[in-house]
């Protein structure tokens, strides 16, 4: 009688040990099915129904960063639009009327370029939110791209009447997407140069720290204000709109910049350095 009624209670506890973790899975993912996108497992088992349960999480953490991304883009879509397409209207109304026809034809030329560049763009945030799991990751020399990015940049600089110095660095291996990466950089020289005085230079040097490679980029312009820095990195945001559309800015490239850093691990931050700004890009080292 004794055996019998261990049996039977050894029976009960393995047929709970096993059907609960597969309750908890059902609920999950029946909550999930019905728009609770909070819904997880939290399993901590070591077997093969653990295992289950956190491919489960993963799956559902990964579903709900493609559905935040696409609800991004298509608000920043949305608002970014808006005003470009109402000038569109407009300049297509005054060359319709006949009354300063170059005029509402060049004003329809950088309606189009900029709508051109704020859906590439917008492409980029895109791209740098998709899949992590299929970011390239290769060996990438960072001092010879960032050094081929300064001396692609100079005569966008010169343009502009600034000038670009590139400090002397070793050899320093990353691993990543050299796309991304180069993008990343080229965002940030670029803002500097779109914000940089006539006849100041733009720094540009790469340093290790550790394990990390920093890689920095200086301007000589009149910096942000300290309470704008923590949003620097936001999609779409402006210090000053108003000069920042002036100057062919849409509020996007530091964006991408630290979206694509934070792919790779990294971390990206700004300051200012009296006079100018600073932008720190700092990237694990390849062992």
């Amino acid at each position: 009688m004794f055996f019998l009624l261990t049996a039977v209670l050894l029976c009960y506890w393995l047929t709970v040990y096993l059907t609960r973790p597969l309750a908890d899975l059902k609920r999950a993912v029946e909550r999930f099915g019905h728009g609770d996108l909070s819904a997880r497992t939290g399993s901590t088992r070591g077997d093969e129904l653990g295992d289950l349960a956190r491919t489960f999480d993963r799956m559902a953490g990964r579903i709900v960063t493609l559905l935040a991304a696409e609800r991004r883009l298509l608000l920043d879509i949305s608002h970014e639009l808006r005003s470009p397409l109402a000038r569109l209207g407009v300049a297509v109304e005054l060359a319709r009327s006949g009354e300063d026809l170059n005029s509402a034809l060049d004003r329809i030329q950088r309606e189009s370029d900029r709508l051109n560049a704020l859906v590439g763009q917008l492409l980029q945030v895109t791209r740098a939110e998709g899949d992590p799991n299929s970011l390239r990751k290769e060996p990438v020399r960072l001092d010879e791209l960032v050094f081929q990015l300064v001396n692609d940049s100079e005569i966008e600089a010169a343009a502009r009447g600034c000038h670009l110095i590139y400090g002397d660095s070793a050899a320093v291996t990353v691993e990543g997407d050299s796309e991304l990466l180069r993008r990343a950089v080229e965002n940030v020289i670029r803002n500097a140069i779109r914000y940089s005085p006539t006849g100041q230079t733009i720094e540009v040097g790469l340093r290790r720290r550790d394990e990390m490679v920093v890689v920095r980029v200086r301007d000589h312009g009149p910096g942000v204000p300290e309470e704008a820095l923590p949003r620097l990195f936001d999609a779409f945001y402006r210090v000053e709109p108003d000069r920042d559309r002036s100057r062919g800015g849409i509020g996007l490239g530091l964006s991408i910049a630290r979206r694509a850093v934070e792919l790779h691990k990294g971390t990206i931050m700004a300051r200012n350095v009296a006079p100018g700004l600073e932008v720190e890009i700092a990237l694990p080292v390849k062992p």
